[in-house]
């Protein structure tokens, strides 16, 4: 029999192709932040997606290993001792798929809440930022628990074409577990700071973009709800390839685009140069009388903590560094429960 459509094949290492890019576009962006410190000073979440590459990787190839099987195999002529040798292939190529999936998926939410504790984008919302990570943790640990030790026992069932268990082979069960904590989890990550960023003062039209770049993971939703109709709808034909290979593959692009703006950027200004010389000057003095108005604050508050007794000097304010927009930003929010104004710099330095 022949192998799988020729388009299914190109969509899938297509899809792989993008993923890869945008990681690329990521590390490219950071190296433009932090040069000689690129690898001296790089974040967690760096590290973690360094390692999500390989997982990903592993989930593309035996996914595409799995559904060739399945297209070359003529199931209707096969032997016993051929069933066998398949049933066991196709097990352990799926199980492994799962896996490597799953741990993408919730891979990309965890470098999603590093970034946002290192951005501090959470504030004095510190204990938010704990509850949701747990809940994230908790809810990875329960999807796969319960495909290695869930519904489908015993274990072996996998392992065969014809299963004892119908569970093991339409995951019906375990499929309403993972997509019920897929979207609770994206949901989360989605609202937080969607809701932390509108409260922001700031630009317009700064605020929408930052709001946008946070937003992305609606796409991996819409893809997580679209293999599982896949999936329900038809729960014994694996036509669900594509879409799994969509899903994984956006939750890569989601993960990094938000950290691409600065290779973006520089691309943008390579290809479309600035004409108006005075635009560019106008736009660094606006730049500079930022940084010095910045300056002279801070010396300003310096001088004066410094003249008061230790008895009355009041804990910093913080300082908030949002840097996926590669850009220079005042913003002003509230400081906790007192609403005290404090103020918040997005800048490039500190990605």
């Amino acid at each position: 029999m022949a192998g799988l459509p020729v388009t299914a094949k190109a969509e899938c290492w297509v899809w792989y192709g993008l993923a890869i890019c945008s990681v690329i576009m990521r590390f490219m962006s950071q190296y433009i932040i932090r040069k000689r410190k690129f690898l001296r000073d790089i974040p967690a979440d760096d590290i973690v997606m360094l390692v999500l590459v390989f997982i990903y990787t592993t989930a593309i190839a035996t996914l595409y290993m799995y559904f060739e099987i399945v297209a070359e195999t003529d199931f209707e002529t096969i032997t016993p001792e051929q069933s066998a040798a398949i049933g066991y292939e196709l097990g352990v190529l799926n199980i492994l798929a799962e896996t490597a999936i799953e741990t993408t998926l919730w891979g990309n939410k965890c470098c999603l809440l590093i970034l946002y504790n290192r951005l501090t984008l959470f504030g004095h919302y510190r204990k938010t930022w704990f509850a949701v990570a747990a809940f994230t943790g908790l809810a990875y640990l329960m999807v796969i628990v319960a495909l290695y030790g869930g519904w489908c026992r015993p274990f072996s069932d996998y392992m065969e074409l014809v299963p004892g268990n119908l569970e093991c082979l339409t995951w019906t069960n375990y499929n309403i577990l993972q997509i019920t904590m897929n979207l609770s989890t994206d949901l989360i990550l989605l609202l937080i700071p969607v809701t932390l960023i509108s409260k922001l003062k700031m630009r317009i039209g700064k605020k929408i973009l930052l709001i946008c770049l946070f937003s992305m993971g609606v796409f991996v939703m819409l893809c997580a709800i679209l293999t599982k109709v896949m999936v329900f709808t038809h729960s014994v034909d694996p036509v669900w390839f594509l879409w799994s290979v969509r899903e994984g593959s956006t939750a890569m692009l989601v993960g990094n685009l938000v950290l691409g703006l600065p290779i973006l950027r520089t691309c943008w200004r390579f290809f479309v140069p600035r004409t108006d010389g005075s635009s560019g000057a106008k736009s660094s003095k606006a730049s500079s009388g930022i940084t010095g108005d910045s300056y002279a604050s801070r010396k300003a508050m310096g001088d004066t903590a410094a003249l008061e007794p230790l008895s009355s000097r009041s804990a910093p304010t913080g300082r908030v560094a949002i840097n996926s927009v590669y850009t220079d930003i005042e913003l002003h929010g509230k400081d906790g429960t007192q609403g005290m104004t404090r103020r918040l710099s997005v800048g490039q330095e500190s990605v």
